[in-house]
């Protein structure tokens, strides 16, 4: 499907999944682009990257864990939506309800025949 971000839809056992690669590489070059041109960004990486060498089986305090506030710190930064426009969002919006369908009525078929 076509928009400002290309998704793909594609059947699985359970229900379907979304291919959103674009957008995540568009995520991603932000990241790269905050830790380049942000000295704050850029400074807390290098820390974490020297803190790699310390005993992996240590506890940290809260306070110390600096790859989870990075990541934290770096996803407040990016854009977590994902526009889907128009016709793209129909055309999502059938292509999901038309794969999912099949298994979602499989599925309750299944529960409804172990409960009985």
């Amino acid at each position: 499907m076509t928009g400002p971000f290309r998704i793909t839809v594609e059947p699985i056992p359970t229900g379907v999944t979304l291919d959103v690669g674009a957008f995540v590489e568009h995520v991603v070059h932000d990241v790269v682009a905050a830790l380049l041109n942000d000295d704050t960004y850029a400074d807390r990486f290098a820390e974490l990257q020297d803190s790699q060498a310390r005993d992996p089986h240590m506890i940290e305090r809260a306070g110390d864990l600096r790859f989870e506030t990075l990541v934290a710190d770096l996803v407040a930064i990016v854009s977590t939506k994902l526009p889907v426009y128009g016709l793209q969002a129909l055309a999502l919006a059938g292509h999901v309800e038309q794969l999912a369908a099949p298994v979602v009525a499989a599925l309750q078929a299944a529960e409804g025949g172990a409960a009985a």
